[in-house]
């Protein structure tokens, strides 16, 4: 039994999701706020196999799989300037808050909102961007432009009507968990907390790019290409291999 052949299937196995993963991160690269996934192997015993079941002593092969383990790199985008009042980047720490249709939390560092017919602020998906106490932001209809300052306080006509909400979680990667359009807490007694204005800086007309690299993420399709060409060769081997040895020991009177 060659074990190798063992490993090299599971290392096909681990690059195709790897792959996928890639795939997925240049296909948002241009969504804005959008946190890659990052990816990383390591090498795990998967037990031992006798060499030979005619073996008085003990002589066995070890052998070593690879895992793919993979995570979100909650990293900072660059901030692009877009000038349009209807952006806001966050810079710093923390998550804007949005409420779907079902009244559930989904947190999304893409600042980019609208104005519904309600007067109410709003994402591309019609979510409903939350304030700092939670509730939606209503705005006044036909009252004019708004204007955020650094801390998200939202004006209309100079008049106060709201502050955005920014909330921080103690340790996002074991908190959240990716869905689309965002983040999402991954157990129900799991809450975020209102962040200190020292936090973050909210900046109107800005947008934060997704911080996916497309040159970087090409280079890794290149190298899994070549992994996986490498890994197909050594399977071929294995079996030409195998198969000569079988041819042999068949014609052995």
């Amino acid at each position: 039994m060659n074990l190798s052949l063992f490993e090299n299937a599971s290392a096909l196995r681990g690059l195709e999701q790897y792959q996928n993963i890639i795939a997925n991160n240049i296909a948002a690269s241009h969504v804005a706020g959008f946190k890659k996934v990052a990816v990383s192997f390591e090498a795990v015993e998967g037990g031992e196999i006798a060499r030979s079941t005619h073996d008085r002593l003990r002589n066995e092969m070890p052998g070593s799989f690879p895992v793919m383990k993979n995570q979100v790199d909650y990293h900072e985008g660059e901030m692009r300037e877009t000038n349009n009042p209807m952006d806001m980047a966050l810079r710093g720490d923390g998550f804007f808050a949005l409420l779907n249709t079902n009244g559930d939390a989904v947190y999304t560092r893409d600042g980019q909102f609208y104005v519904n017919s309600d007067g109410v602020m709003v994402n591309s998906m019609g979510h409903e961007f939350s304030d700092v106490g939670g509730s939606t932001i209503q705005t006044v209809p036909g009252g004019g432009d708004l204007s955020i300052d650094k801390e998200g306080l939202i004006y209309q006509s100079g008049q106060n009507i709201g502050q955005v909400g920014v909330f921080v979680f103690e340790d996002p990667l074991m908190d959240l968990q990716k869905v689309g359009g965002g983040f999402v807490a991954k157990e129900v007694g799991v809450t975020p907390e209102t962040a200190n204005p020292e936090q973050f800086t909210i900046m109107q007309g800005y947008i934060e790019s997704s911080n996916v690299s497309p040159i970087e993420e090409m280079i890794g399709l290149i190298e899994v290409s070549r992994a996986h060409e490498a890994n197909q060769k050594m399977i071929q081997t294995f079996d030409q291999n195998i198969g000569k040895a079988i041819g042999t020991l068949g014609q052995t009177q």
